[in-house]
C-alpha cells in the first residue's frame, strides 16, 4: 500500500496491533457516545393488578379512551444485553436526521400514507425549522414510522417494550416504586411540575443506569404492536411483541399525566401513523451487533 511504503516493519506491526486493540472506527462506535449498556438479565415484567388506571382523554388520536390497558400477568423475562439512549431524541437530533433524509421533512412526510398524519412536526414550520438546530427539547408530533426510520438511519432500532420496562425499573421490583408526587419531582416532568409543556432532555436526575426521563416528559414509542393478551403468551427470552396489533405501544407517561400514568408498568397504544404533542422516542441497539461488525 502506498500509504505505508516508507514505514518500517516495526511501525507496521505497531499500527496493526493498535487496530486490533481498538477495533474498527465506524458509525456504530460514534453512536454509542450517548448510550448506556444494559447488561443481560432476568426480571419480572408487568403488574399484579389486572389492568392500569383508566386512560384519560388526552387527544382524539388515542385509540382507547376511558378504558383499562392490561398489565398482567406478571411474567418472567430474560433479555440479552442492549444499549439504550440516555435521553429522548431532541428536536436538534431530529433536525439533523431530516436534513440527511429529506423524505422525512414536513413537505414530504406530513399526511403521507405509511409515514405520518397531518400533525407531523406540528410544532415546527418550514420557515422556522432552523431554530431547532440546537433545541434541547424532545421532538414531539412524530409518528412511529418516523421514529423507526430515525433509529434505522443510525443503525439502531426502537427498544422493545420489555427492554424499556427493564431499564425503567432499574433492577427494582414493582413493590419498591413510590409513584408519589414528591418522589417523582426528582426525576420526572409531569402534570404537577411541567408547566404544561415538554422540558429539555437531561433536565432531571437520571436513574441508576444513568438514563433520563424514562418516566414523564414524553411518552415513548417502542417497537411492539399492542395486543391485550400478549403478556399471557409472551416468550421468556427477548420478547418483541405480537406480529401485528391494533396500535403501537407507548411507554412512560408524559408532561400532562399524573403519577399513575408514570408507573413503570403503565402502557398505552396509538395508531403508528399518528403524531401527538406528548409522544416522542429514544433508540436502542442490540449488543451483539457490535460483535458482528468486528
Amino acid at each position: 500500500m502506498i500509504l505505508f511504503q516508507n514505514c518500517s516493519m516495526k511501525h507496521l506491526i505497531i499500527f496493526y496491533g493498535l487496530l486490533m486493540l481498538l477495533g474498527p472506527v465506524n458509525v456504530y462506535s460514534q453512536n454509542l457516545e450517548k448510550m448506556v449498556l444494559i447488561p443481560a438479565g432476568e426480571f419480572q415484567m408487568g403488574h399484579l393488578s389486572q389492568s392500569a388506571a383508566p386512560t384519560k382523554e388526552k387527544s382524539p388520536y388515542f385509540l382507547k379512551q376511558f378504558k383499562s390497558i392490561p398489565e398482567s400477568p406478571v411474567h418472567s423475562v430474560f433479555l440479552d444485553a442492549y444499549y439504550l439512549d440516555i435521553h429522548e431524541v431532541s428536536n436538534a437530533d431530529f433536525q439533523k436526521f431530516i436534513q440527511a433524509y429529506p423524505e422525512w421533512n414536513i413537505a414530504n412526510a406530513r399526511g403521507k400514507s405509511g409515514k405520518a398524519d397531518q400533525n407531523y412536526l406540528r410544532h415546527w414550520d418550514q420557515e422556522k425549522q432552523k431554530q431547532f438546530t440546537e433545541d434541547p427539547f424532545p421532538v414531539i408530533y412524530v409518528s412511529w414510522f418516523a421514529a423507526h426510520a430515525y433509529c434505522k438511519a443510525l443503525d439502531k432500532r426502537l427498544p422493545t417494550e420489555a427492554e424499556w420496562e427493564r431499564t425503567a425499573r432499574a433492577n427494582r421490583p414493582s413493590s419498591h416504586f413510590d409513584e408519589s408526587v414528591k418522589s417523582l419531582q426528582r426525576s420526572a416532568w409531569f402534570y404537577f411540575n411541567s408547566m404544561q409543556s415538554p422540558q429539555p432532555v437531561k433536565s432531571k436526575s437520571p436513574n441508576i443506569w444513568g438514563i433520563y426521563h424514562l418516566q414523564g416528559n414524553v411518552w415513548e414509542w417502542v417497537h411492539d404492536w399492542y395486543s391485550a393478551n400478549y403478556y399471557q403468551i409472551s416468550p421468556h427470552k427477548n420478547p418483541s411483541g405480537p406480529a401485528s396489533g391494533i396500535g403501537k405501544v407507548i411507554r412512560g407517561g408524559g408532561w400532562n399525566d399524573g403519577p399513575m400514568r408514570l408507573r413503570v408498568t403503565s402502557r398505552d397504544y396509538v395508531n403508528p401513523q399518528y403524531s401527538i404533542n406528548d409522544v416522542g422516542f429514544r433508540c436502542a441497539l442490540s449488543y451483539h451487533k457490535k460483535e458482528r461488525k468486528k
